[in-house]
């Protein structure tokens, strides 16, 4: 079957970019997993918490979604049977590769479309997928499917982007857009951007190119959601508030929501003013990721 040209430009937007790729340089050993794992978790510190909550020992569970396997060696390490799919060839090569480094057992790892889900019905206890399955248009047909593979009583846990967040509002509704503005007039603020920001020079300026070719049409926010979430050639992102979430996993029989992730870099110098306790509140409020947990 031939694949939608919207797959293929996202398999090839995220082969070309695997996730985290552009704070980490990729080599080939251990001290490139490990730096990537410090990065990851010192960041979203939430992940490992939330892990922790849930009882993985002896569970059959899929992961949708590997990035740089992070997640996966935590599933891992936490007692799941593991079984990982991922829409690119980068990312599933990248993860055998750290499980082999770390000697770290698992099931299978392969290249798949969570659109359709190489595996049998009722086939796992737990469902995993962190900040994956809001980058296809079909959504609807990856969450019918992780319904499908779950065993009665299995769990699904997903963290989808939150539209009710201090990123999509404030970050990528108000600042990026009137700083990218500001940039086209005044170039000689992009390195002064670049450190607030934490965005590389490259990165702003991909953003100055599509303005420039696209004209104020790249700012409307159906256009720059997907521009602004994970880089400027990222291809779709889309973001979910808790009831359209509820309805997105309508076919679940329970489902709970928890709100994570203020991501500093957005907050332009502000974070070192504001006390932990306020921060903490503001990410569990406005954060930009929207834990779910729902099951069949």
């Amino acid at each position: 079957m031939q694949e939608n040209k919207d797959t293929a430009d996202i398999r090839k937007f995220w082969n070309e970019n695997p996730v985290g790729s552009n704070f980490i340089d990729y080599q080939k050993d251990k001290t490139f997993y490990t730096q990537y794992d410090d990065f990851r978790y010192r960041t979203e510190g939430h992940i490992l918490e939330e892990l922790d909550a849930i009882d993985f020992k002896g569970k059959k569970t899929l992961e949708i979604g590997l990035g740089q396997g992070a997640d996966s060696m935590q599933l891992i390490n936490r007692g799941a049977i593991y079984y990982g799919i991922d829409l690119t060839e980068e990312s599933v090569r990248r993860v055998k590769e750290r499980f082999h480094l770390f000697e770290k057992p698992y099931q299978e790892v392969t290249v798949a479309n969570a659109e359709k889900i190489p595996y049998e019905d009722n086939s796992f206890d737990i469902v995993y997928s962190h900040g994956v399955i809001h980058h296809s248009p079909r959504i609807g047909a990856i969450v019918a499917e992780i319904h499908r593979v779950l065993k009665p009583g299995g769990q699904a846990v997903i963290m989808l982007y939150y539209k009710k967040s201090f990123n999509y509002y404030i970050s990528i509704g108000l600042l990026r857009r009137t700083g990218l503005m500001a940039l086209t007039a005044l170039p000689f603020l992009d390195k002064l951007v670049s450190k607030l920001t934490g965005e590389s020079p490259e990165r702003i300026n991909r953003h100055k190119h599509h303005l420039k070719n696209e004209g104020l049409s790249y700012f409307s926010m159906k256009k720059f959601l997907h521009r602004s979430t994970d880089g400027p050639d990222n291809v779709y992102s889309s973001v979910w508030s808790k009831r359209t979430a509820r309805q997105l996993f309508s076919a679940f029989h329970s489902f709970s929501t928890s709100v994570h992730f203020l991501n500093e870099r957005h907050l332009l110098g502000l974070q070192h003013l504001m006390p932990a306790a306020f921060k903490r509140t503001l990410a569990h409020k406005y954060g930009w990721h929207l834990w779910i947990k729902a099951t069949k």
